[in-house]
C-alpha cells in the first residue's frame, strides 16, 4: 500500500481494479458470493464465467504488468502470460478477465487470471513454527519462522502451499524474468 501511495504522489500510479462482479457469480458447486475463493483451491476449471473487474480512468489508465485489484487475485498482463508460456512455466492456467473502465465503459482485454495449479506440501514442518487446529484441519504459520522444504520446492517454478494457500511462491527464475523485463506491479520477498 505504501508503494501505491507513493506512486499517486509521483503521478505514476497504475490501474487499480477497485470493484468486480465476482460476488455475483454462481459457478458449479461454489455458492454465490464465494467465487473469489476459486484461486485458493484446486479446481478443474472448464467453463470459465464472465469475470469483470472495474476501474476508473479518471484515477489512472496506466497499465501495469501485475494488476492490483480489490480481490488480490494474481492477474497479469497478456505479455507476461506469453513470456511464461514461452519459458514453459509449468503449473499455470490462464483465464480471461474483462477490465472495464467505469467512466467510458471501454473494455480492456489485456489481462488474465494466472491460476496456480500447483498446490504442494512445501513447508519444512520440523523447522517451521506453527499452530494446528485439529477441528478445522487449519495450520497457522508464524511469520519469519516458517521454512520451505528446498528439495520439494526446487521442483516447481510457482506454487501455493497446501497447508497455507494464501501466498504464492515463485522461483528465482521467475523473479529474474520479472526483473529483466522491468515488469511493474510485482513484489517479491525472500523465503527461508
Amino acid at each position: 500500500m505504501d508503494k501505491i501511495d507513493d506512486s499517486i504522489k509521483d503521478g505514476t500510479n497504475t490501474i487499480y481494479a477497485e470493484t468486480t462482479n465476482l460476488d455475483e457469480i454462481v459457478y458449479l458447486d461454489i455458492k454465490k458470493g464465494y467465487f473469489d475463493n476459486i484461486i485458493l483451491s484446486q479446481h478443474n476449471i472448464v467453463d470459465w464465467p464472465n469475470v469483470e473487474f472495474y476501474y476508473s480512468s479518471k484515477v489512472s489508465s496506466l497499465e501495469s504488468d501485475y494488476l492490483l485489484n480489490v480481490k488480490r487475485w494474481p492477474i497479469i498482463h497478456v505479455r507476461v502470460m506469453e513470456k511464461f508460456v514461452e519459458m514453459d512455466i509449468k503449473g499455470l492456467s490462464y483465464f480471461p478477465i474483462k477490465l472495464v473502465d467505469v467512466v467510458t465503459n471501454n473494455i480492456n482485454n489485456n489481462y488474465v487470471l494466472m491460476y496456480i495449479d500447483n498446490f504442494i506440501d512445501a513447508f519444512d514442518m520440523e523447522r517451521s513454527k506453527y499452530k494446528y487446529n485439529e477441528k478445522y484441519n487449519l495450520y497457522t504459520f508464524i511469520p519469519q519462522e516458517t521454512y520451505l522444504n528446498k528439495k520439494i520446492c526446487s521442483q516447481y517454478d510457482i506454487f501455493r502451499c497446501s497447508k497455507s494457500v494464501a501466498a504464492i511462491y515463485a522461483s528465482q527464475k521467475i523473479k529474474e524474468t520479472v526483473e529483466k523485463n522491468n515488469w511493474t506491479g510485482f513484489d517479491f520477498y525472500k523465503q527461508s
